[in-house]
C-alpha cells in the first residue's frame, strides 16, 4: 500500500534547491525531517568552515613568501636552516611514530587513563627527543660554521683574483 505524501520544495542558504518529501505517516514525517535538519546542518556548516579555511590558506602562503624573501636574502641563514631541518627531520620521524603507535597501544589496552598515559609517554619521548634535538642543533652550528668559513674563503679568493687581475 503506498504512502500519501506532501512535496514541498526548498533553497538551502547558499541557493541551492532541494526536493523534501514528507509522508502523512509520523514516521516517515520523522525521518523526513531529520533528513532535511541534517541537510541544512551540512550546508551551514560549508558555509562557516569556508572562510576559515581560505583565511587559513591565504596565512599560511604570505607567511610561506615572506619566509623565502629572508632566506633568499640570507644565504647563510639559508643554509642553517636547510642544515637543522636535515638533522631534525629522522629524530622528529621517529617522534611521532612513537607517539602514533603508543597512543594506538593505549587505545588498544583500554580507553580509561590514556590522557595520563600518552601524557607519560609523551613527557618521557618529549625528552629524549630534546637530547637529540640538542645533537641536531650542535650539528648544525658545527656545519654553518664550516660553510661560512668555507664562504669567507671564497669571498677572499675572488677578491685576490679580481685585486691580481687589475
Amino acid at each position: 500500500m503506498a504512502v500519501p505524501t506532501t512535496s514541498t520544495t526548498r533553497t538551502t542558504t547558499t541557493g541551492r534547491a532541494y526536493k523534501l518529501e514528507e509522508a502523512d505517516t509520523p514516521q516517515r514525517g520523522v525521518v523526513a525531517t531529520v533528513a532535511s535538519a541534517a541537510y541544512r546542518v551540512g550546508e551551514m556548516t560549508i558555509t562557516q568552515v569556508t572562510p576559515i579555511a581560505v583565511g587559513i590558506k591565504d596565512l599560511t602562503f604570505t607567511t610561506a613568501r615572506l619566509a623565502k624573501g629572508v632566506l633568499d636574502r640570507y644565504p647563510l641563514l639559508k643554509a642553517f636552516v636547510y642544515t637543522l631541518t636535515a638533522t631534525s627531520a629522522v629524530p622528529i620521524a621517529t617522534f611521532v611514530g612513537f607517539l602514533a603507535v603508543t597512543l594506538a597501544v593505549c587505545l588498544s589496552v583500554a580507553g580509561t587513563g590514556v590522557v595520563l598515559v600518552q601524557g607519560g609517554f609523551t613527557v618521557v619521548a618529549g625528552f629524549v627527543l630534546f637530547w637529540f634535538l640538542a645533537g641536531a642543533f650542535v650539528l648544525t652550528c658545527i656545519a654553518t660554521f664550516w660553510l661560512t668559513a668555507g664562504y669567507v674563503a671564497y669571498q677572499g679568493a675572488k677578491a685576490i683574483d679580481r685585486a691580481s687581475s687589475q
